[in-house]
């Protein structure tokens, strides 16, 4: 069971943290323990299924469900996935909290993801996201890199297109290149 946010904030303080909230934060979540995982880094978690805060510097969170309290795991990174319009003060309070050299990466494709991500706020970097560069071959998915690399991924859905983008973009900030997450995401199912 998942603990409440500030219980989560209280034991990750010195921690970088990583909220993922949106219609595909649990799939960009899953996307993003696999290659942590794959490359055997140390992270920890709070998700509505699991958790494990111990030692690690970064801890990844999938809040189980948008409330006011979101504002209490003082995140450092936002990830703002597809959201409907009853999310937007919610999710719009939160974002506000972002702090100075705290990132926000948002779906730029989501008009509502995009509009409370872009409004202006002092030292804050904005990474937006949207389908990666890809082909379709026989069924097979070929994403193209900005070097054009070539990686096969064994996911079709545009939705799972945009979370492998928002995924790898938020693994760059955590020290993970494009490259060797086009190798792990390879994997992925």
């Amino acid at each position: 069971m998942q603990s409440s946010p500030s219980i989560v904030y209280s034991q990750s303080t010195d921690k970088q943290r990583i909220v993922v909230v949106g219609q595909s934060s649990s799939r960009i979540t899953e996307m993003i323990l696999f290659v942590l995982n794959h490359f055997k880094r140390k992270f920890d978690y709070s998700t509505p299924s699991k958790e494990k805060i111990d030692g690690s510097a970064v801890i990844i969170i999938e809040p189980q469900k948008h409330s006011d309290h979101l504002i209490d795991y003082n995140h450092h990174i936002l990830i703002i996935s597809q959201l409907s319009s009853e999310d937007k003060a919610i999710i719009s309070k939160l974002a506000n909290t972002t702090p100075k050299s705290g990132t926000i990466i948002y779906d730029d494709t989501n008009s509502i993801a995009r509009e409370i991500a872009t409004v202006e706020r002092t030292d804050v970097s904005l990474n937006p996201y949207a389908t990666p560069k890809h082909e379709i071959s026989s069924g097979k998915v070929t994403l193209i890199s900005g070097t054009n690399e070539r990686f096969t991924i064994q996911l079709t859905s545009t939705d799972d297109l945009k979370s492998v983008n928002a995924a790898k973009e938020l693994l760059k900030k955590i020290g993970i290149s494009s490259t060797q997450f086009h190798k792990a995401i390879a994997f992925f199912q």
